[in-house]
C-alpha cells in the first residue's frame, strides 16, 4: 500500500513539475512580450525587444511636398563660352572669365516623362529604406509630388534621401571628361573592417559588365607613376627630381556625387573585379560616430542603387500630421480587450474547472507569442488590422472551447486528449476554410489596410494550428492522462 502511495506521489510530483515548467515558460514569454527586455548601455536604458510597426492612421504621418526646383547655380565660362569646372576668384579676374547664374533645371528636362521617372525613383528609395506603408501622388502637369510616410525614428533620414539627385560621375581631373556614370553602376553596399584602431566603414560600388571593363581600362590608364626611391646616395637628388616631375604629370580621376567632389586619386594597380571601395570617415571606437558613418554610407548606397533623379526637386512642405487616434484612446482599446480576455478565461474556469484554468493559461501564452510574432514579422498595425488581432483571439478562444467540450464529453476514453485534438482540428479548420482562402487573398492586396489585416490573420491562423498542438495539448495531456 505504501509503495503504491509512493508511486502515486512521485507521479503527481512529475506531473506538477511538467505543468510548472510550461507555466514558467509561458510567464517568461509573456514578460518579454508585454514588458520587454531592458538593457543599460552607458547612461541609457533601452528595450531590446523590437517595437511594433504602426500604420499612419495610428502613429501619425509625415507629409512631404516636393516641387520642381526653381533655384539657380553659378557657372564660370571663358571667352569662347566653354564652362570652366574650377576657378578661383583670382583666375576669373586674371583670365577674364564670366560668371553666370543658370537654373538647376533647364526647360527641356521639365517633361511628364521625367516627372514619372522621378516618382518611380523615389518609390524605389522608399522601399530600399524599409518604408512599407506610404502614399505618393504626382501632378503630371506641374511635377509636384506629395508623399505620406509613417512617423518614426528613421523618418528624418528617409526625408533627407528624397531630394538627393544621386548623380554619380568618375571624371578625368584635367579634361573633365566623364569616364563612368550612373548607367554603369550595378549595385552598392556598406562594408565594415575592424582593426586595433577601431571600426572603419566603406562604401563599395560594383559596376555592371560595361562599367567593369571601363573601370579596368581607367585603372590601367590612371595608374600611379613615380620611381622607387631606393637608390644610392649619389642618385638621391636625381630620383627626387624625377619623382617630383612624375607627380606633377600624373593623371588622376575625380569621383563626384551630385557635383560634390568625393575623392581625387590615381590607382595603385589595375582594378579587375569591377569594384571601388570608398572610406567613409575614419576608423573609430565611438558607437555614435560609427552609426553616423553607417547612416551616411547607407544613404549614398540607397541613392546609387535606385538611379538618379532627372530633375532637381526642393522640399516645399515637411509637416507631421497627428493620428486620429490618441494614445489614450489606444490605451482604452487595449484595456477593453484585456478585460474581455480576463472574463473569457473566468468562463473557461467556471465551466471546465482545472482544464479551463490550464487552457486559460495557455491562452495568455498564445496572446503573448502572437503579438511578439507580429513585431518580428514587421506586420503593419493599423486600425483595420486591430480587428484582425481581435478576430484571431476570438478564433483561438473558439478552438479552445471546442477542444475542452470534446474532452469533457469523452473524458473516460483512452488517449482522450490526442483524439480530441484531432477531432477539434478537423471540425474547426473545415469550418473556416473560406476564411483561410480570404486571408491568403488579402495578403497579396497592395492596399495596406487590407494587406495588414490579411498578414495578421495569416500569422494568427498559423499560430493557432501550431501553438495548440504543442502547448495547449501538452498541458491538457499532463492533467487528464498523467493520473
Amino acid at each position: 500500500m505504501e509503495e503504491k502511495s509512493k508511486k502515486v506521489s512521485n507521479k503527481n510530483l512529475i506531473k506538477t513539475v511538467k505543468i510548472l515548467t510550461i507555466f514558467f515558460l509561458i510567464i517568461l514569454v509573456s514578460m518579454i512580450s508585454f514588458f520587454g527586455i531592458y538593457v543599460q548601455n552607458k547612461n541609457q536604458v533601452s528595450n531590446k525587444v523590437k517595437d511594433y510597426t504602426y500604420g499612419m492612421d495610428i502613429n501619425g504621418a509625415r507629409t512631404i511636398k516636393l516641387k520642381v526646383s526653381s533655384s539657380t547655380k553659378e557657372i564660370v565660362k571663358d571667352s569662347e563660352g566653354k564652362i570652366i569646372e574650377q576657378a578661383t576668384d583670382e583666375e576669373i579676374k586674371e583670365k577674364g572669365y564670366i560668371k553666370e547664374e543658370v537654373p538647376n533645371n533647364s526647360q527641356d528636362v521639365k517633361t511628364e516623362e521625367n516627372y514619372n521617372k522621378t516618382k518611380n525613383v523615389i518609390e524605389k528609395r522608399l522601399k530600399t529604406l524599409g518604408v512599407q506603408n506610404y502614399n505618393i501622388s504626382l501632378n503630371s502637369k506641374t511635377g509636384e509630388i506629395i508623399i505620406e510616410i509613417p512617423e518614426d525614428l528613421n523618418t528624418d533620414s528617409v526625408v533627407a534621401n528624397l531630394t538627393t539627385m544621386g548623380k554619380f560621375e568618375l571624371i578625368d581631373s584635367q579634361t573633365k571628361e566623364v569616364l563612368l556614370d550612373n548607367s554603369t553602376i550595378k549595385s552598392s553596399d556598406v562594408l565594415y573592417n575592424t582593426t586595433s584602431t577601431g571600426t572603419a566603414v566603406y562604401l563599395e560600388i560594383a559596376f555592371n559588365k560595361e562599367g567593369k571593363t571601363k573601370l579596368e581600362e581607367i585603372s590601367r590608364t590612371y595608374i600611379k607613376t613615380g620611381e622607387s626611391n631606393t637608390t644610392t646616395e649619389n642618385t638621391t637628388n636625381e630620383t627626387t627630381e624625377n619623382s617630383s616631375e612624375n607627380e606633377t604629370t600624373e593623371k588622376k580621376v575625380t569621383m563626384k556625387i551630385d557635383d560634390q567632389e568625393i575623392m581625387s586619386t590615381s590607382f595603385d594597380e589595375p582594378l579587375t573585379m569591377g569594384k571601388i571601395q570608398l572610406s567613409i570617415g575614419t576608423a573609430t571606437t565611438n558607437s555614435s560616430t560609427l552609426q553616423d558613418y553607417i547612416v551616411q554610407a547607407q544613404s549614398v548606397a540607397t541613392v546609387l542603387d535606385n538611379g538618379n533623379l532627372p530633375i532637381k526637386y526642393d522640399i516645399e512642405k515637411n509637416q507631421y500630421i497627428l493620428s486620429d487616434i490618441t494614445d489614450e484612446e489606444l490605451g482604452c482599446i487595449v484595456m477593453v480587450i484585456s478585460i474581455i480576455v480576463l472574463v473569457s478565461i473566468i468562463v473557461l474556469i467556471a465551466k471546465f474547472k482545472l482544464n479551463g484554468l490550464l487552457s486559460g493559461l495557455a491562452y495568455i501564452g498564445f496572446i503573448a507569442l502572437f503579438v511578439l510574432l507580429l513585431r518580428y514579422a514587421n506586420v503593419i498595425i493599423s486600425i483595420e488590422s486591430i480587428f484582425g488581432i481581435i478576430s484571431m483571439l476570438i478564433l483561438n478562444y473558439v478552438f479552445t472551447f471546442i477542444l475542452l467540450s470534446i474532452i469533457k464529453n469523452n473524458i473516460k476514453n483512452d488517449n482522450v486528449v490526442n483524439k480530441s485534438i484531432i477531432e477539434t482540428y478537423t471540425k474547426f479548420f473545415n469550418r473556416i476554410i473560406p476564411i483561410c482562402i480570404m486571408v491568403i487573398a488579402f495578403c497579396f492586396v497592395k492596399w495596406i489596410p487590407i494587406s495588414s489585416f490579411g498578414m495578421i490573420s495569416f500569422w494568427g491562423l498559423s499560430l493557432i494550428a501550431v501553438y495548440n498542438a504543442v502547448i495547449t495539448r501538452s498541458l491538457l495531456k499532463i492533467e487528464v492522462e498523467d493520473k
